[in-house]
Protein backbone atom coordinates (compact mmCIF):
# COMPACT_ATOMS: atom_id res chain seq x y z
CA UNK A 1 0.00 0.00 0.00
CA UNK A 2 1.25 3.68 -0.82
CA UNK A 3 0.09 6.35 0.85
CA UNK A 4 0.72 9.88 -0.80
CA UNK A 5 1.15 12.85 1.16
CA UNK A 6 0.73 16.48 -0.15
CA UNK A 7 2.71 19.10 2.12
CA UNK A 8 1.29 22.78 1.38
CA UNK A 9 4.57 25.20 2.47
CA UNK A 10 3.40 29.30 1.99
CA UNK A 11 6.27 31.68 2.37
CA UNK A 12 5.99 35.29 2.79
CA UNK A 13 9.04 37.17 2.24
CA UNK A 14 9.34 41.09 2.51
CA UNK A 15 11.95 42.99 0.48
CA UNK A 16 13.21 47.02 1.00
CA UNK A 17 15.25 48.59 -1.75
CA UNK A 18 18.42 49.89 -0.36
CA UNK A 19 18.13 53.81 0.92
CA UNK A 20 20.74 56.21 -0.22
CA UNK A 21 22.54 58.45 3.34
CA UNK A 22 22.05 61.91 2.97
CA UNK A 23 24.84 64.15 3.93
CA UNK A 24 25.16 65.00 8.07
CA UNK A 25 25.55 68.77 7.30
CA UNK A 26 23.61 70.10 4.35
CA UNK A 27 20.65 67.70 4.58
CA UNK A 28 17.69 68.36 7.88
CA UNK A 29 16.18 65.81 9.63
CA UNK A 30 12.84 66.01 7.75
CA UNK A 31 9.52 65.75 10.10
CA UNK A 32 8.33 62.61 9.62
CA UNK A 33 4.48 62.74 8.88
CA UNK A 34 2.32 59.79 10.72
CA UNK A 35 1.32 57.04 9.08
CA UNK A 36 -2.02 56.73 8.15
CA UNK A 37 -3.46 53.48 9.64
CA UNK A 38 -5.29 51.44 6.98
CA UNK A 39 -8.99 50.70 7.71
CA UNK A 40 -9.91 47.30 8.71
CA UNK A 41 -11.57 45.04 6.22
CA UNK A 42 -14.99 44.60 7.73
CA UNK A 43 -15.43 40.21 7.89
CA UNK A 44 -17.71 38.83 5.19
CA UNK A 45 -21.01 38.61 6.76
CA UNK A 46 -21.85 34.60 7.28
CA UNK A 47 -23.30 32.56 4.54
CA UNK A 48 -26.48 31.20 6.20
CA UNK A 49 -28.92 28.75 3.78
CA UNK A 50 -32.05 28.25 5.17
CA UNK A 51 -33.93 24.55 4.74
CA UNK A 52 -37.50 23.47 4.66
CA UNK A 53 -37.95 20.43 6.26
CA UNK A 54 -41.16 18.53 6.68
CA UNK A 55 -40.65 16.99 10.22
CA UNK A 56 -38.56 17.37 13.42
CA UNK A 57 -35.71 15.17 14.21
CA UNK A 58 -36.50 12.61 16.80
CA UNK A 59 -32.90 11.56 17.57
CA UNK A 60 -29.49 12.73 16.75
CA UNK A 61 -27.54 10.13 17.49
CA UNK A 62 -26.94 8.10 14.31
CA UNK A 63 -27.01 4.45 15.58
CA UNK A 64 -30.44 5.09 17.14
CA UNK A 65 -32.18 7.85 14.22
CA UNK A 66 -33.87 5.36 11.75
CA UNK A 67 -36.20 8.37 10.50
CA UNK A 68 -35.63 10.65 7.45
CA UNK A 69 -35.87 13.63 9.58
CA UNK A 70 -32.82 13.06 11.99
CA UNK A 71 -31.07 11.72 9.03
CA UNK A 72 -31.07 15.26 7.98
CA UNK A 73 -29.24 16.20 10.49
CA UNK A 74 -27.01 13.02 11.47
CA UNK A 75 -25.48 13.32 7.92
CA UNK A 76 -24.00 16.39 7.89
CA UNK A 77 -22.69 16.27 11.53
CA UNK A 78 -21.38 12.78 11.37
CA UNK A 79 -18.74 11.37 9.35
CA UNK A 80 -18.97 7.29 8.30
CA UNK A 81 -16.70 4.59 7.84
CA UNK A 82 -18.14 4.24 4.24
CA UNK A 83 -20.84 6.72 1.89
CA UNK A 84 -22.84 6.08 -0.87
CA UNK A 85 -21.71 7.79 -3.93
CA UNK A 86 -23.99 11.30 -4.92
CA UNK A 87 -25.49 9.82 -7.94
CA UNK A 88 -25.27 6.35 -8.50
CA UNK A 89 -25.59 5.12 -4.62
CA UNK A 90 -23.04 2.56 -4.73
CA UNK A 91 -20.50 2.47 -1.87
CA UNK A 92 -17.11 3.97 -1.18
CA UNK A 93 -14.52 5.21 1.10
CA UNK A 94 -15.35 8.15 3.38
CA UNK A 95 -12.95 8.18 6.85
CA UNK A 96 -11.78 5.01 5.46
CA UNK A 97 -9.38 5.49 2.60
CA UNK A 98 -9.00 1.97 1.51
CA UNK A 99 -10.92 -1.70 2.33
CA UNK A 100 -9.14 -4.45 1.89
CA UNK A 101 -11.04 -7.94 1.80
CA UNK A 102 -8.80 -11.16 1.96
CA UNK A 103 -11.88 -13.67 2.46
CA UNK A 104 -15.57 -14.07 2.36
CA UNK A 105 -15.66 -13.04 6.17
CA UNK A 106 -12.83 -10.40 6.63
CA UNK A 107 -12.47 -6.35 6.36
CA UNK A 108 -9.88 -4.61 6.68
CA UNK A 109 -10.15 -1.06 6.82
CA UNK A 110 -7.33 1.47 6.68
CA UNK A 111 -8.83 5.26 7.89
CA UNK A 112 -7.72 8.39 6.65
CA UNK A 113 -5.42 10.33 9.50
CA UNK A 114 -5.82 13.70 11.13
CA UNK A 115 -9.63 13.36 11.05
CA UNK A 116 -10.99 15.58 13.59
CA UNK A 117 -13.77 15.48 15.78
CA UNK A 118 -15.74 18.73 16.48
CA UNK A 119 -13.96 18.98 19.69
CA UNK A 120 -10.28 18.69 17.74
CA UNK A 121 -9.82 14.92 19.23
CA UNK A 122 -9.04 13.00 16.33
CA UNK A 123 -10.92 10.42 14.99
CA UNK A 124 -8.73 6.62 14.85
CA UNK A 125 -9.80 2.73 14.90
CA UNK A 126 -11.04 2.56 18.80
CA UNK A 127 -13.67 5.27 17.48
CA UNK A 128 -14.69 2.53 14.79
CA UNK A 129 -15.02 0.13 17.08
CA UNK A 130 -16.63 1.18 19.76
CA UNK A 131 -19.55 2.63 17.27
CA UNK A 132 -20.16 -0.69 16.07
CA UNK A 133 -19.88 -2.31 19.04
CA UNK A 134 -22.44 -0.34 20.27
CA UNK A 135 -24.80 -0.83 17.26
CA UNK A 136 -24.18 -4.91 17.90
CA UNK A 137 -25.11 -4.73 21.70
CA UNK A 138 -28.87 -5.28 22.35
CA UNK A 139 -28.32 -3.50 25.50
CA UNK A 140 -27.72 -0.48 23.66
CA UNK A 141 -30.62 -0.84 21.52
CA UNK A 142 -29.89 0.50 17.89
CA UNK A 143 -32.72 -0.19 15.84
CA UNK A 144 -30.65 -1.04 13.12
CA UNK A 145 -29.05 -3.88 15.51
CA UNK A 146 -29.86 -6.73 12.95
CA UNK A 147 -27.37 -5.41 10.17
CA UNK A 148 -24.57 -6.03 12.47
CA UNK A 149 -25.07 -9.37 14.14
CA UNK A 150 -23.22 -10.83 11.37
CA UNK A 151 -19.93 -9.41 13.12
CA UNK A 152 -18.50 -11.68 14.73
CA UNK A 153 -15.32 -9.57 16.55
CA UNK A 154 -13.88 -6.09 16.06
CA UNK A 155 -9.72 -5.69 16.06
CA UNK A 156 -8.20 -2.93 16.19
CA UNK A 157 -4.66 -3.27 14.70
CA UNK A 158 -3.55 -0.04 15.13
CA UNK A 159 -4.48 3.38 15.58
CA UNK A 160 -5.68 4.21 11.58
CA UNK A 161 -6.48 0.33 11.11
CA UNK A 162 -9.38 -1.81 11.83
CA UNK A 163 -10.49 -5.38 11.36
CA UNK A 164 -13.96 -6.80 10.94
CA UNK A 165 -14.25 -11.00 11.51
CA UNK A 166 -17.68 -11.90 10.22
CA UNK A 167 -19.29 -14.69 11.85
CA UNK A 168 -19.95 -15.87 7.96
CA UNK A 169 -20.48 -13.97 4.49
CA UNK A 170 -22.55 -11.31 4.56
CA UNK A 171 -22.95 -9.94 1.01
CA UNK A 172 -24.56 -6.40 1.58
CA UNK A 173 -22.57 -5.64 4.55
CA UNK A 174 -20.51 -3.13 3.31
CA UNK A 175 -24.08 -0.83 2.81
CA UNK A 176 -24.39 -0.67 6.86
CA UNK A 177 -21.36 0.73 7.08
CA UNK A 178 -22.44 4.68 6.51
CA UNK A 179 -23.95 5.53 9.43
CA UNK A 180 -21.76 8.26 11.41
CA UNK A 181 -18.75 7.20 13.74
CA UNK A 182 -19.29 8.56 17.16
CA UNK A 183 -16.60 9.90 19.47
CA UNK A 184 -15.79 6.86 22.39
CA UNK A 185 -13.78 9.72 24.59
CA UNK A 186 -16.66 12.27 24.56
CA UNK A 187 -19.65 9.86 25.22
CA UNK A 188 -17.29 8.52 27.95
CA UNK A 189 -17.05 11.81 29.72
CA UNK A 190 -20.78 12.66 28.76
CA UNK A 191 -22.36 9.47 29.16
CA UNK A 192 -23.95 7.49 26.76
CA UNK A 193 -26.83 9.31 25.98
CA UNK A 194 -25.47 12.47 25.25
CA UNK A 195 -25.72 12.47 21.85
CA UNK A 196 -28.74 12.29 21.65
CA UNK A 197 -29.84 15.70 21.34
CA UNK A 198 -26.19 17.51 21.73
CA UNK A 199 -24.51 15.34 18.57
CA UNK A 200 -20.70 15.34 17.42
CA UNK A 201 -18.97 13.92 15.08
CA UNK A 202 -16.66 14.56 12.28
CA UNK A 203 -18.79 15.68 9.52
CA UNK A 204 -18.98 18.58 7.82
CA UNK A 205 -21.15 20.51 10.08
CA UNK A 206 -20.76 21.37 13.75
CA UNK A 207 -24.29 20.90 15.77
CA UNK A 208 -25.06 24.26 17.68
CA UNK A 209 -28.64 24.29 18.84
CA UNK A 210 -31.70 22.59 18.63
CA UNK A 211 -35.14 24.31 19.38
CA UNK A 212 -37.46 21.55 19.17
CA UNK A 213 -40.27 22.28 16.10
CA UNK A 214 -38.58 25.15 15.54
CA UNK A 215 -34.92 24.57 14.31
CA UNK A 216 -31.68 22.89 14.14
CA UNK A 217 -28.46 24.81 13.60
CA UNK A 218 -25.53 23.79 12.24
CA UNK A 219 -22.19 25.68 11.62
CA UNK A 220 -19.43 24.75 9.09
CA UNK A 221 -16.75 22.46 10.28
CA UNK A 222 -13.25 24.27 9.91
CA UNK A 223 -11.36 21.17 9.77
CA UNK A 224 -13.39 18.95 8.02
CA UNK A 225 -10.79 16.37 6.53
CA UNK A 226 -12.45 16.71 3.00
CA UNK A 227 -12.14 21.02 3.30
CA UNK A 228 -14.47 23.12 4.70
CA UNK A 229 -18.09 24.03 3.56
CA UNK A 230 -18.58 27.40 1.52
CA UNK A 231 -21.85 27.89 3.88
CA UNK A 232 -21.48 28.98 7.09
CA UNK A 233 -24.37 28.12 8.55
CA UNK A 234 -27.30 26.07 7.67
CA UNK A 235 -30.83 26.56 9.56
CA UNK A 236 -32.89 22.93 9.63
CA UNK A 237 -36.78 24.34 10.38
CA UNK A 238 -39.57 21.48 10.23
CA UNK A 239 -42.28 23.07 8.28
CA UNK A 240 -44.89 20.15 8.49
CA UNK A 241 -47.96 22.00 6.53
CA UNK A 242 -46.68 21.75 2.68
CA UNK A 243 -48.29 25.06 1.97
CA UNK A 244 -47.06 26.90 4.58
CA UNK A 245 -43.59 25.68 3.22
CA UNK A 246 -43.95 26.33 -0.22
CA UNK A 247 -44.81 30.02 0.73
CA UNK A 248 -41.39 30.01 2.69
CA UNK A 249 -40.03 29.00 -0.48
CA UNK A 250 -41.18 31.35 -2.73
CA UNK A 251 -40.52 34.38 -0.76
CA UNK A 252 -37.31 33.49 0.24
CA UNK A 253 -37.80 31.97 3.86
CA UNK A 254 -35.87 29.06 3.01
CA UNK A 255 -33.84 28.69 0.12
CA UNK A 256 -34.79 24.66 -0.14
CA UNK A 257 -37.21 22.23 0.49
CA UNK A 258 -37.26 18.43 0.66
CA UNK A 259 -40.55 17.69 -0.76
CA UNK A 260 -43.09 19.25 -2.50
CA UNK A 261 -46.73 18.43 -3.66
CA UNK A 262 -47.23 16.55 -7.03
CA UNK A 263 -50.07 19.06 -8.11
CA UNK A 264 -47.42 22.05 -7.38
CA UNK A 265 -44.71 20.54 -9.39
CA UNK A 266 -45.94 21.77 -13.12
CA UNK A 267 -46.72 25.26 -11.14
CA UNK A 268 -43.31 25.20 -9.48
CA UNK A 269 -41.60 24.77 -12.55
CA UNK A 270 -42.69 27.92 -14.52
CA UNK A 271 -41.67 29.61 -11.02
CA UNK A 272 -38.24 32.29 -12.07
CA UNK A 273 -36.87 31.74 -8.67
CA UNK A 274 -37.87 28.01 -7.99
CA UNK A 275 -35.73 25.31 -9.80
CA UNK A 276 -37.67 21.67 -9.28
CA UNK A 277 -35.94 18.75 -9.02
CA UNK A 278 -37.50 15.73 -9.62
CA UNK A 279 -35.54 11.63 -9.12
CA UNK A 280 -36.68 8.35 -9.38
CA UNK A 281 -36.84 7.51 -5.01
CA UNK A 282 -35.06 4.38 -3.13
CA UNK A 283 -38.40 3.54 -0.92
CA UNK A 284 -42.09 3.21 -0.68
CA UNK A 285 -45.36 4.25 1.69
CA UNK A 286 -47.62 1.54 2.57
CA UNK A 287 -50.23 0.55 5.40
CA UNK A 288 -49.14 -1.81 8.46
CA UNK A 289 -51.14 -3.90 11.33
CA UNK A 290 -50.85 -5.19 14.34
CA UNK A 291 -50.07 -8.82 14.02
CA UNK A 292 -49.81 -9.68 17.56
CA UNK A 293 -53.34 -8.65 18.31
CA UNK A 294 -56.78 -8.82 16.69
CA UNK A 295 -58.19 -8.66 13.81
CA UNK A 296 -55.30 -8.19 12.13
CA UNK A 297 -53.21 -11.57 13.34
CA UNK A 298 -55.77 -12.88 10.89
CA UNK A 299 -54.27 -12.92 7.39
CA UNK A 300 -57.62 -12.48 5.77
CA UNK A 301 -58.65 -9.38 7.80
CA UNK A 302 -55.19 -8.12 6.06
CA UNK A 303 -56.09 -8.82 2.39
CA UNK A 304 -59.40 -7.13 3.16
CA UNK A 305 -58.15 -4.18 3.91
CA UNK A 306 -55.88 -4.52 0.35
CA UNK A 307 -58.72 -5.68 -1.51
CA UNK A 308 -60.83 -2.90 -0.07
CA UNK A 309 -58.88 0.18 -1.43
CA UNK A 310 -58.69 0.97 -4.98
CA UNK A 311 -55.10 1.78 -5.00
CA UNK A 312 -54.60 3.01 -8.82
CA UNK A 313 -56.95 5.33 -7.95
CA UNK A 314 -56.16 6.82 -5.35
CA UNK A 315 -52.21 7.15 -6.56
CA UNK A 316 -53.52 8.96 -9.49
CA UNK A 317 -55.58 11.11 -7.75
CA UNK A 318 -52.61 12.28 -4.51
CA UNK A 319 -49.69 11.92 -6.64
CA UNK A 320 -51.04 12.81 -10.05
CA UNK A 321 -49.41 9.77 -11.75
CA UNK A 322 -45.87 11.16 -10.98
CA UNK A 323 -45.59 7.66 -9.09
CA UNK A 324 -46.39 4.05 -9.38
CA UNK A 325 -48.49 1.96 -7.01
CA UNK A 326 -46.27 -0.34 -5.09
CA UNK A 327 -46.88 -4.02 -4.84
CA UNK A 328 -43.49 -4.84 -2.86
CA UNK A 329 -40.74 -3.71 -0.50
CA UNK A 330 -37.62 -4.54 -2.93
CA UNK A 331 -37.97 -1.15 -5.06
CA UNK A 332 -38.29 -2.27 -9.30
CA UNK A 333 -34.69 -0.21 -9.81
CA UNK A 334 -33.45 -3.30 -7.82
CA UNK A 335 -31.69 -5.98 -9.40
CA UNK A 336 -34.15 -8.65 -6.80
CA UNK A 337 -37.25 -6.88 -7.47
CA UNK A 338 -39.95 -9.49 -8.52
CA UNK A 339 -42.29 -7.92 -10.93
CA UNK A 340 -44.90 -11.34 -10.88
CA UNK A 341 -46.21 -11.27 -7.32
CA UNK A 342 -49.74 -11.20 -6.06
CA UNK A 343 -51.37 -7.85 -6.72
CA UNK A 344 -54.34 -6.91 -4.78
CA UNK A 345 -56.80 -4.93 -6.88
CA UNK A 346 -60.07 -2.98 -6.06
CA UNK A 347 -62.75 -6.01 -5.04
CA UNK A 348 -64.75 -4.95 -2.16
CA UNK A 349 -67.09 -7.98 -2.66
CA UNK A 350 -63.93 -10.24 -1.78
CA UNK A 351 -62.92 -7.89 0.45
CA UNK A 352 -66.29 -8.76 3.01
CA UNK A 353 -66.27 -12.28 2.31
CA UNK A 354 -63.00 -12.19 3.68
CA UNK A 355 -64.03 -10.22 6.71
CA UNK A 356 -67.18 -12.26 7.16
CA UNK A 357 -65.02 -15.71 7.09
CA UNK A 358 -62.80 -14.07 9.97
CA UNK A 359 -65.88 -13.57 12.18
CA UNK A 360 -66.35 -9.73 11.64
CA UNK A 361 -69.58 -9.37 9.30
CA UNK A 362 -70.60 -6.88 10.77
CA UNK A 363 -67.90 -4.70 10.46
CA UNK A 364 -65.92 -3.24 12.91
CA UNK A 365 -63.50 0.18 13.88
CA UNK A 366 -60.05 0.40 13.57
CA UNK A 367 -57.34 2.44 15.53
CA UNK A 368 -55.33 3.70 12.74
CA UNK A 369 -52.56 6.37 13.26
CA UNK A 370 -50.74 8.45 11.00
CA UNK A 371 -48.29 11.79 11.01
CA UNK A 372 -48.88 14.99 10.05
CA UNK A 373 -48.69 16.05 7.04
CA UNK A 374 -51.09 16.88 3.89
CA UNK A 375 -50.40 14.43 1.28
CA UNK A 376 -50.49 11.66 4.25
CA UNK A 377 -54.03 13.45 5.48
CA UNK A 378 -55.50 13.03 2.11
CA UNK A 379 -53.95 9.61 1.01
CA UNK A 380 -55.51 8.35 4.39
CA UNK A 381 -59.11 10.10 3.81
CA UNK A 382 -59.45 8.22 1.09
CA UNK A 383 -58.80 4.93 2.39
CA UNK A 384 -61.43 5.52 5.13
CA UNK A 385 -63.86 6.57 2.43
CA UNK A 386 -63.32 3.52 0.63
CA UNK A 387 -62.40 0.88 3.97
CA UNK A 388 -65.93 2.35 5.01
CA UNK A 389 -67.70 0.47 1.94
CA UNK A 390 -66.63 -3.20 3.18
CA UNK A 391 -67.56 -2.16 7.02
CA UNK A 392 -63.48 -0.89 8.06
CA UNK A 393 -64.43 2.59 9.69
CA UNK A 394 -61.31 3.80 10.56
CA UNK A 395 -60.70 5.99 13.31
CA UNK A 396 -57.92 8.12 12.25
CA UNK A 397 -55.18 9.96 14.78
CA UNK A 398 -52.84 12.42 12.89
CA UNK A 399 -49.67 12.81 15.18
CA UNK A 400 -46.63 14.73 15.34
CA UNK A 401 -44.26 12.63 14.20
CA UNK A 402 -42.39 11.96 17.14
CA UNK A 403 -45.37 10.76 18.76
CA UNK A 404 -46.06 9.26 16.14
CA UNK A 405 -43.20 7.18 15.66
CA UNK A 406 -43.32 6.52 19.61
CA UNK A 407 -46.52 4.89 19.39
CA UNK A 408 -45.46 2.57 16.30
CA UNK A 409 -42.51 1.64 18.27
CA UNK A 410 -44.28 0.53 20.89
CA UNK A 411 -47.17 -1.33 19.75
CA UNK A 412 -49.71 1.40 20.48
CA UNK A 413 -52.03 1.27 17.28
CA UNK A 414 -54.42 -1.21 15.29
CA UNK A 415 -53.14 -0.19 12.02
CA UNK A 416 -51.26 2.82 10.65
CA UNK A 417 -48.92 4.57 7.45
CA UNK A 418 -45.39 5.19 7.42
CA UNK A 419 -43.07 4.72 4.53
CA UNK A 420 -39.15 3.57 4.01
CA UNK A 421 -36.13 5.11 2.29
CA UNK A 422 -32.84 4.69 1.19
CA UNK A 423 -33.64 0.85 0.29
CA UNK A 424 -30.71 0.39 -2.01
CA UNK A 425 -29.68 -3.38 -1.31
CA UNK A 426 -32.31 -5.18 -1.36
CA UNK A 427 -31.25 -6.30 2.23
CA UNK A 428 -31.99 -3.39 3.55
CA UNK A 429 -35.63 -3.34 2.46
CA UNK A 430 -36.38 -6.53 3.85
CA UNK A 431 -33.87 -7.96 7.20
CA UNK A 432 -34.70 -5.39 9.50
CA UNK A 433 -38.59 -5.33 8.69
CA UNK A 434 -40.00 -8.66 8.04
CA UNK A 435 -37.43 -10.96 10.55
CA UNK A 436 -38.82 -12.60 13.78
CA UNK A 437 -35.31 -11.25 15.51
CA UNK A 438 -36.31 -7.88 14.74
CA UNK A 439 -39.60 -6.92 16.33
CA UNK A 440 -40.22 -3.03 17.46
CA UNK A 441 -39.08 -1.47 19.89
CA UNK A 442 -35.34 -2.89 19.54
CA UNK A 443 -35.90 -3.34 15.82
CA UNK A 444 -37.54 -2.34 12.52
CA UNK A 445 -40.77 -5.01 12.54
CA UNK A 446 -43.14 -2.93 13.94
CA UNK A 447 -45.79 -4.64 13.12
CA UNK A 448 -44.60 -8.15 14.92
CA UNK A 449 -44.37 -10.27 11.67
CA UNK A 450 -43.06 -14.02 11.61
CA UNK A 451 -42.96 -16.58 9.37
CA UNK A 452 -40.66 -19.32 9.60
CA UNK A 453 -40.00 -19.74 5.86
CA UNK A 454 -39.20 -15.88 5.44
CA UNK A 455 -36.66 -15.96 8.26
CA UNK A 456 -35.26 -18.87 6.38
CA UNK A 457 -34.56 -17.08 3.29
CA UNK A 458 -33.73 -13.59 4.99
CA UNK A 459 -30.37 -15.29 6.40
CA UNK A 460 -29.82 -17.18 2.71
CA UNK A 461 -30.16 -14.59 0.87
CA UNK A 462 -27.81 -11.99 3.10
CA UNK A 463 -25.32 -14.95 3.83
CA UNK A 464 -24.19 -15.66 0.15
CA UNK A 465 -22.52 -13.64 -2.22
CA UNK A 466 -23.84 -15.28 -5.60
CA UNK A 467 -25.96 -12.82 -7.14
CA UNK A 468 -28.71 -15.44 -8.94
CA UNK A 469 -29.04 -17.11 -5.59
CA UNK A 470 -29.58 -14.04 -3.39
CA UNK A 471 -31.97 -13.12 -6.48
CA UNK A 472 -34.02 -16.00 -6.26
CA UNK A 473 -34.33 -15.75 -2.70
CA UNK A 474 -35.70 -12.35 -2.29
CA UNK A 475 -38.25 -13.47 -5.22
CA UNK A 476 -40.08 -15.88 -2.88
CA UNK A 477 -39.54 -13.75 -0.19
CA UNK A 478 -41.17 -10.84 -2.01
CA UNK A 479 -43.82 -13.97 -3.26
CA UNK A 480 -45.28 -15.02 0.76
CA UNK A 481 -44.80 -11.20 1.72
CA UNK A 482 -47.15 -10.14 -0.90
CA UNK A 483 -49.46 -13.11 -0.14
CA UNK A 484 -49.55 -12.77 3.72
CA UNK A 485 -49.94 -8.50 3.42
CA UNK A 486 -47.86 -7.57 6.31
CA UNK A 487 -47.63 -4.27 4.33
CA UNK A 488 -50.04 -2.80 1.98
CA UNK A 489 -47.69 -0.95 -0.27
CA UNK A 490 -49.29 2.39 -1.56
CA UNK A 491 -46.94 4.01 -3.86
CA UNK A 492 -42.89 3.64 -4.54
CA UNK A 493 -41.14 6.82 -3.82
CA UNK A 494 -40.16 9.76 -6.46
CA UNK A 495 -38.06 12.94 -5.06
CA UNK A 496 -39.51 16.01 -6.12
CA UNK A 497 -37.34 18.55 -4.32
CA UNK A 498 -37.08 22.59 -5.08
CA UNK A 499 -34.81 25.15 -3.92
CA UNK A 500 -34.02 28.69 -4.98
CA UNK A 501 -31.70 29.59 -7.78
CA UNK A 502 -29.48 31.10 -5.53
CA UNK A 503 -28.59 27.74 -3.93
CA UNK A 504 -25.77 26.25 -6.67
CA UNK A 505 -24.35 22.44 -6.89
CA UNK A 506 -27.52 21.40 -5.38
CA UNK A 507 -29.38 19.43 -6.89
CA UNK A 508 -31.85 17.45 -4.48
CA UNK A 509 -31.34 13.80 -3.06
CA UNK A 510 -33.59 11.09 -2.57
CA UNK A 511 -35.45 10.36 0.61
CA UNK A 512 -32.71 9.98 3.25
CA UNK A 513 -30.22 11.89 2.10
CA UNK A 514 -32.06 15.47 1.14
CA UNK A 515 -29.49 17.22 3.13
CA UNK A 516 -26.10 15.40 2.24
CA UNK A 517 -25.39 17.96 -0.86
CA UNK A 518 -25.61 20.91 0.87
CA UNK A 519 -21.95 20.39 2.43
CA UNK A 520 -20.94 21.07 -1.11
CA UNK A 521 -23.39 23.85 -2.00
CA UNK A 522 -22.48 27.19 -2.48
CA UNK A 523 -24.98 29.87 -1.90
CA UNK A 524 -25.38 33.01 -4.53
CA UNK A 525 -25.95 36.67 -3.59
Amino acid sequence: MVILSVLLVMALGVACAPVEEEDPVEAEEPEEEPEEEPEPEEPDDPVELRFGVASDATNLDPRLATDVASANVTNLVYAGLLKWDDDTLEIEPYVAKEIEIPDDTTYIFHLHEGIKFHDGEELTAEDVKYTYDTFRDPDFGARNIAFYEPIDEIVVVDDYTVKFEMEEPNAPFLYYLAPGIVPKHHIEEHGEGVLETEPMGAGPYVFKEWVPNDRVVLEAHDDYFQGRSEIDTIILRPIPEVTTKLIELETGGVHAIDGIPPEEVERLREEPEVEVTVRPGTGFNYYSYHHGQEPFDDVRMRQAFAYGMDMEEKVDHVWYGIRDVAYSPIIPTSWAHNPDVRRFGHEPERAKELMEEAGYGDGLTIDFKHSEGEVTREHVEIAQHQLADIGMDLDVHEQEWGAHYDDILEGRFEAYTMGWSGQTDPDRGVYRQFHTDNWAPAGANRQLYSNERVDELLVLARTNVDMDVREEKYHEIQEILAEEQSYTYISYYVTKAAHRPEVQNYAGRCGYFYTWELKDATLAE
